[in-house]
């Protein structure tokens, strides 16, 4: 008479449970790694050098003290912006101006019409800045006394705090140094930052 041995269950050695974890392990590593190829992918029409960097930001800046009325138009109040500097003096100067002409990013009143352009520069031998305007100048001020005085006020202080070897600013429209800035204030003087000083 012969007796069968009943069959015992089959284990899972330890060798194949190591394995299937190794190809769930590389199964999930490529899924990730197609992911990630598909989210960090560089569109074709993606320029890799990117965009331009702008001149200016790659010029030296320094500190400008820019000077605008104040929200009551009874005196001036300070606005330190960084400005690009370099090209000499009559550069740096028309850098100023344009950022008077663009106006305050701190609530102050800006007496500078949009249109204000700096036609000509240079200074005497007395240290004394003479700024020639185009006649927009006029044309393109808003009304009042508050805002004639406030344009004097502010290419005076500014251009002064900005420029220490100056020692004062006469201002010329259209070539002209003669009758008014705009309607009341006389182009005929020098004006010095003393003046301008003081609430009026």
């Amino acid at each position: 008479m012969t007796f069968e041995r009943e069959s015992a269950p089959r284990r899972r050695g330890p060798k194949r449970a190591w394995v299937g974890w190794t190809l769930a392990g590389l199964v999930a590593g490529l899924l990730g790694m197609t992911v990630w190829v598909l989210r960090t992918r560089v569109p074709e029409d993606f320029s890799r050098a990117g965009p331009a960097i702008e001149e200016h930001l790659l010029a030296p800046q320094r500190a400008a003290e820019l000077y605008f009325g104040n929200p009551d138009l009874t005196g001036l109040q300070r606005e330190v912006r960084f400005l690009p500097v370099g090209g000499g003096l009559e550069a740096e100067v028309r850098t100023v101006v344009e950022a008077l002409v663009d106006g305050s990013l701190r609530g102050g009143v800006s007496p500078w019409p949009a249109n204000a352009a700096v036609r000509d520069i240079f200074v005497g031998g007395d240290g004394v800045l003479f700024i020639d305007f185009d006649p927009a100048l006029r044309t393109g001020a808003a009304p009042g006394d508050a805002i004639e005085w406030l344009l004097a006020a502010s290419l005076t202080r500014t251009l002064c705090a900005n420029f220490p070897a100056l020692h004062g600013v006469r201002i010329l429209v259209g070539g002209e140094s003669s009758g008014p800035l705009i309607r009341q204030i006389p182009l005929a003087g020098t004006f010095v930052p003393a003046m301008f000083e003081e609430p009026r």
